[in-house]
Protein backbone atom coordinates (compact mmCIF):
# COMPACT_ATOMS: atom_id res chain seq x y z
CA UNK A 1 0.00 0.00 0.00
CA UNK A 2 2.87 2.36 0.85
CA UNK A 3 4.37 1.71 -2.59
CA UNK A 4 1.07 2.58 -4.30
CA UNK A 5 0.82 5.81 -2.31
CA UNK A 6 4.40 6.69 -3.25
CA UNK A 7 3.73 5.96 -6.93
CA UNK A 8 0.57 8.08 -6.87
CA UNK A 9 2.44 10.95 -5.24
CA UNK A 10 5.16 10.70 -7.89
CA UNK A 11 2.51 10.66 -10.61
CA UNK A 12 0.92 13.77 -9.09
CA UNK A 13 4.26 15.56 -9.25
CA UNK A 14 4.64 14.42 -12.85
CA UNK A 15 1.18 15.76 -13.73
CA UNK A 16 1.96 19.11 -12.14
CA UNK A 17 5.24 19.31 -14.03
CA UNK A 18 3.56 18.28 -17.29
CA UNK A 19 0.93 20.96 -16.78
CA UNK A 20 3.66 23.55 -16.34
CA UNK A 21 5.35 22.43 -19.55
CA UNK A 22 2.07 22.74 -21.42
CA UNK A 23 1.63 26.34 -20.31
CA UNK A 24 -0.70 25.57 -17.42
CA UNK A 25 -0.10 27.71 -14.35
CA UNK A 26 -0.76 26.01 -11.01
CA UNK A 27 -0.36 29.36 -9.23
CA UNK A 28 -3.24 30.81 -11.24
CA UNK A 29 -5.15 27.56 -10.68
CA UNK A 30 -4.83 28.20 -6.94
CA UNK A 31 -6.38 31.65 -7.37
CA UNK A 32 -9.22 30.17 -9.44
CA UNK A 33 -9.80 27.47 -6.81
CA UNK A 34 -10.39 30.23 -4.25
CA UNK A 35 -12.39 32.55 -6.53
CA UNK A 36 -16.17 32.95 -6.16
CA UNK A 37 -16.14 34.45 -9.68
CA UNK A 38 -14.99 31.20 -11.36
CA UNK A 39 -17.32 30.55 -14.27
CA UNK A 40 -19.29 33.65 -13.36
CA UNK A 41 -20.39 32.01 -10.13
CA UNK A 42 -23.39 33.61 -8.45
CA UNK A 43 -23.53 31.67 -5.16
CA UNK A 44 -20.54 33.32 -3.48
CA UNK A 45 -19.00 29.86 -2.94
CA UNK A 46 -15.57 28.74 -4.08
CA UNK A 47 -14.00 25.34 -4.79
CA UNK A 48 -12.06 25.86 -1.55
CA UNK A 49 -15.28 26.26 0.43
CA UNK A 50 -16.26 22.64 -0.27
CA UNK A 51 -12.75 21.18 -0.47
CA UNK A 52 -10.97 22.97 2.36
CA UNK A 53 -7.99 20.93 3.60
CA UNK A 54 -8.49 18.51 0.69
CA UNK A 55 -11.93 17.36 1.83
CA UNK A 56 -13.30 14.73 -0.60
CA UNK A 57 -10.09 14.81 -2.66
CA UNK A 58 -7.32 12.21 -2.71
CA UNK A 59 -4.52 11.17 -5.06
CA UNK A 60 -7.05 8.83 -6.68
CA UNK A 61 -9.07 11.90 -7.66
CA UNK A 62 -6.43 12.55 -10.32
CA UNK A 63 -6.45 9.06 -11.83
CA UNK A 64 -10.03 7.78 -11.76
CA UNK A 65 -11.63 6.59 -14.97
CA UNK A 66 -15.10 7.73 -13.86
CA UNK A 67 -16.52 9.82 -11.05
CA UNK A 68 -19.80 9.82 -9.16
CA UNK A 69 -20.75 13.29 -7.95
CA UNK A 70 -24.04 13.76 -6.10
CA UNK A 71 -25.28 10.58 -7.75
CA UNK A 72 -24.28 11.75 -11.24
CA UNK A 73 -21.74 9.71 -13.23
CA UNK A 74 -19.10 11.96 -14.83
CA UNK A 75 -16.37 10.74 -17.17
CA UNK A 76 -13.57 13.28 -16.65
CA UNK A 77 -12.06 15.40 -13.90
CA UNK A 78 -12.72 18.47 -16.05
CA UNK A 79 -16.36 17.38 -16.18
CA UNK A 80 -16.42 17.15 -12.39
CA UNK A 81 -14.98 20.65 -12.11
CA UNK A 82 -17.64 21.99 -14.48
CA UNK A 83 -20.38 20.16 -12.57
CA UNK A 84 -19.23 21.89 -9.38
CA UNK A 85 -19.01 25.26 -11.13
CA UNK A 86 -22.57 24.88 -12.42
CA UNK A 87 -24.15 23.38 -9.28
CA UNK A 88 -22.23 24.70 -6.27
CA UNK A 89 -20.97 27.99 -7.69
CA UNK A 90 -24.08 28.52 -9.86
CA UNK A 91 -21.91 29.59 -12.76
CA UNK A 92 -21.30 28.56 -16.37
CA UNK A 93 -19.08 25.65 -17.36
CA UNK A 94 -15.63 26.66 -18.55
CA UNK A 95 -14.05 25.17 -21.69
CA UNK A 96 -12.58 21.77 -20.85
CA UNK A 97 -9.47 22.50 -22.93
CA UNK A 98 -9.24 26.18 -21.97
CA UNK A 99 -6.53 27.94 -20.00
CA UNK A 100 -8.59 28.21 -16.79
CA UNK A 101 -9.35 24.48 -16.78
CA UNK A 102 -5.71 23.64 -17.50
CA UNK A 103 -4.61 25.90 -14.65
CA UNK A 104 -7.07 24.26 -12.24
CA UNK A 105 -5.95 20.80 -13.36
CA UNK A 106 -2.31 21.82 -12.85
CA UNK A 107 -3.11 23.06 -9.33
CA UNK A 108 -5.06 20.05 -8.08
CA UNK A 109 -2.04 17.72 -7.76
CA UNK A 110 -0.19 20.42 -5.79
CA UNK A 111 -3.22 21.04 -3.57
CA UNK A 112 -3.83 17.36 -2.93
CA UNK A 113 -0.14 16.68 -2.25
CA UNK A 114 0.14 19.64 0.14
CA UNK A 115 -2.98 18.58 2.01
CA UNK A 116 -2.14 14.89 2.08
CA UNK A 117 -5.33 14.08 0.21
CA UNK A 118 -7.08 13.75 3.56
CA UNK A 119 -10.22 15.41 4.78
CA UNK A 120 -9.49 17.56 7.82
Amino acid sequence: MKMITTLLAAFSVFLAAAGSCLGADARYGKLLFASPALGGGASGKTCLACHEHGRDLSPETLTRKTYLVMGNPIGTLAGVINFCIEVALRGEAIPENGAEMNDLLAYLPVFIRNNGGKAQ
